[in-house]
């Protein structure tokens, strides 16, 4: 059971991989196996509310476990977000990359964040051309504030813009492989009371991790064997389709 962000750094290691939210397979997410007390709903807080040492939880905990867990955090599990140790990411990029080719919209927000090191979501939208959004109360929609985490995609009719929307191209190339979660940036008051909920600052693999700890000799199809083999070990009950959807 999870009772701290170091049961998530080691639940998410001893796995090799954690989604953050339950999916088809149960019981293979941090929110099913998370005490109840650090688990929040994310239509449950108010935008404005402080952050104190009381209501840390698995929310707060997500930066925490990227920078000391050794671990990559994105979306990579069908569009939603969690963690792949880094015994199995270079295979994860190594295999995805070969899955997921790019887009000339997911091109040039890659090239942006490269030239960069790390940007933040509204940062990387703006350095990408992308015009500002259009939602309707912006402030207290729980769903506009999950996607800026870099939890979940909103549906494409969310957005104005035309072509591939911005949340379409950063969500594929985190599925991809060419993208991930580098940590979370939080709003402080006058009086140095963190509030509301972390953005997501995103980096590339390469410049995250360095370009030497994703080497790997396999060939895409390897990777895909390798990464196939320690799913079923992991979920024996698990059917073959649920196994692809993870796999991707």
């Amino acid at each position: 059971m999870i009772e701290s962000p170091e049961d998530m750094q080691h639940l998410a290691n001893e796995w090799g991989f954690l989604p953050f939210f339950a999916d088809a397979v149960p019981g293979f997410s941090i929110e099913e196996n998370i005490d109840s007390r650090w688990w929040f709903d994310d239509g449950s807080e108010d935008e404005e509310d402080e952050t104190s040492e009381d209501t840390m939880g698995a929310w707060d905990w997500k930066g925490r476990c990227i920078l000391e867990g050794d671990l990559a955090y994105g979306k990579f599990f069908h569009g939603k977000a969690g963690y792949i140790s880094m015994q199995y990411y270079p295979d994860y990029v190594n295999y995805r990359r070969s899955r997921y080719p790019l887009s000339a919209t997911e091109e040039h927000v890659l090239a942006t964040l490269h030239a960069a090191g790390s940007l933040l979501s509204g940062e990387l939208r703006r350095a990408s051309g992308f015009g500002p959004r259009h939602y309707a109360r912006r402030e207290t929609n729980p769903l506009i504030r999950a996607a800026e985490a870099g939890d979940i995609r909103l549906p494409r009719e969310h957005h104005k813009s035309a072509g591939e929307s911005f949340e379409t191209a950063v969500t594929r190339l985190q599925m991809g492989g060419r993208m991930l979660i580098a940590d979370f940036d939080y709003r402080y008051d006058k009086q140095g009371h963190r509030y509301g909920w972390g953005i997501a600052r995103y980096a590339t693999p390469e410049d995250f991790f360095g370009p030497e700890r994703l080497v790997t000799e396999r060939t895409p199809e390897e990777s895909r064997r390798v990464i196939l083999s320690r799913l079923r070990e992991l979920l024996p009950e698990a059917t073959e389709a649920q196994l692809m959807r993870i796999l991707g």
